[in-house]
């Protein structure tokens, strides 16, 4: 907060809401000043879902969460079905109904997912917090997680792991001090990172960089007193590495195989 940072970005298997907590308590800064997302596992019954979300509250030791979501489309071994992810929204709604969250929303979820919680939602789906990151611009939807049906449906995408954090070495470090950022980063006075996190925001795709070093963090936030070219911005989108991180292979994020896994699991 001294930074001038005012989003709080949790979840309940991070195992650091307690020490998040204490930290917003220890903060001089009124609560209407600062947003807290937080996030509780996919695959949960209607009563699990409500005693998470709790539990996220207690953790946080906060009234209401401004922004609550459902961490993944089914458990995090990818046991999940259409049934269970609609039984979850309602019971967030519910929840978020009683005073508990301004918003919620998904992340993780691709188009058939998000279209599960549609057919029966009554609360906007305010947001699909997901992998985005240069390298991915003109990836295709397994990829990007359905990025353009969650902008036609009214989705706000979130980008987490603007940097390519789960990539594997050398990738985790091109959005760093790869050539096609620290060059154009040079034309500017700005670094790598500055530059990856620049092209998100120019699009209007909100970002989560994740850094407990001062200098990152002030740096991160340091990204709003310049503009990308339309060249450099092509250029950034047109770029195919680091593909996406952390899934089955470089075209595929893993999450929108969840429906491959409910088929298996029906046989």
């Amino acid at each position: 907060f001294q930074l001038g940072y005012r989003h709080v970005d949790t979840a309940a298997v991070y195992e650091n809401q307690l020490g998040v907590g204490q930290a917003l308590k220890m903060a001089d800064v009124e609560r209407d000043e600062y947003f807290v997302t937080s996030k509780i596992p996919g695959g949960l019954n209607a009563s699990s879902t409500a005693a998470a979300a709790d539990e996220c509250l207690k953790e946080l030791g906060l009234k209401f969460v401004d922004l609550m979501l459902i961490h993944f489309p089914a458990d995090f071994g990818k046991n999940g079905s259409k049934k269970e992810r609609q039984e979850e929204w309602l019971a967030l709604e519910a929840w978020a109904k009683s005073g508990k969250a301004r918003a919620i929303g998904i992340s993780h979820y691709c188009r058939k997912q998000l279209d599960d919680v549609l057919e029966v939602a009554t609360v906007p789906v305010a947001v699909n917090q997901v992998q985005y990151h240069v390298g991915m611009g003109s990836a295709g939807p397994l990829s990007t997680d359905d990025r353009d049906y969650m902008r036609e449906k009214g989705v706000l995408y979130q980008s987490f792991s603007p940097l390519c954090g789960p990539c594997a070495p050398p990738d985790n470090k091109e959005l760093i001090t790869g050539k096609l950022v620290t060059e154009i980063g040079a034309a500017h006075g700005k670094s790598g990172p500055q530059v990856a996190l620049r092209w998100l925001v120019q699009q209007g795709i909100p970002v989560i960089p994740k850094s407990n070093v001062e200098k990152h963090l002030k740096s991160n936030a340091d990204i709003f007193d310049f503009e990308l070219t339309a060249e450099e911005m092509s250029r950034l989108t047109a770029a195919t590495s680091p593909a996406v991180g952390g899934g089955p292979s470089a075209g595929d994020s893993g999450d929108c195989g969840i429906e491959e896994e409910e088929k298996v699991l029906m046989v």
